[in-house]
C-alpha cells in the first residue's frame, strides 16, 4: 500500500469505528489487537494486518471492498433468509438493519425489547393479528 492508500484506510477505518459507536479502546479490544497498534493504523502509520481486516469484516458485516479501496457501501446489506418479507420495510430498513445490530449482540437489549413485546403481544395479538390478515388480502389482490 502506498502511503496515501494506508491514509485513506485508516480515515475510513475510523468512519467506520465511529459509525458501529465504538470509543478507540472498545473497538481495539473487540478486535483482539492494542489500542496503540489500531491507533497506527487509523492515522495511516502501519498497514491493517489480514487478522484485523478478517475480523472487522466478519464481526461488523463490515464491506471489505470500501475498507480497502473506498468501493461500495460501508456495511454489507444483512438479508434476513428466515423471515420472508422482511427486506420490504421502506423506510425503516437502516433503523431495522441497527435494531437488529443491538438485538442480536446485547442481552439487556433482548430482554428489555422480549420483555415489552410479550406484553404488547397478550394485550394486542387480536388486533395484530387481524392486521396481518388485511395486508395479506391486499397484497393477493
Amino acid at each position: 500500500m502506498t502511503e496515501k492508500e494506508l491514509k485513506e484506510t485508516g480515515e475510513r477505518l475510523v468512519a467506520i469505528r465511529k459509525k458501529l459507536g465504538f470509543r478507540q479502546n472498545e473497538f481495539a479490544k473487540r478486535l483482539g489487537i492494542s489500542n496503540a497498534s489500531l491507533s497506527e493504523i487509523e492515522a495511516g502509520n502501519a498497514k491493517p494486518r489480514y487478522e484485523l481486516i478478517y475480523n472487522i469484516t466478519g464481526k461488523f458485516n463490515v464491506n471489505v471492498y470500501y475498507l480497502i479501496h473506498g468501493q461500495g457501501d460501508m456495511f454489507i446489506p444483512e438479508q434476513f433468509p428466515h423471515f420472508p418479507g422482511a427486506a420490504d420495510v421502506g423506510p425503516y430498513s437502516e433503523w431495522l438493519q441497527t435494531f437488529l445490530r443491538y438485538f442480536t449482540r446485547s442481552e439487556m437489549v433482548r430482554y428489555h425489547i422480549m420483555a415489552y413485546f410479550r406484553g404488547y403481544l397478550l394485550e394486542n395479538k387480536k388486533l395484530i393479528e387481524m392486521d396481518m390478515d388485511e395486508k395479506k388480502s391486499e397484497a393477493e389482490i
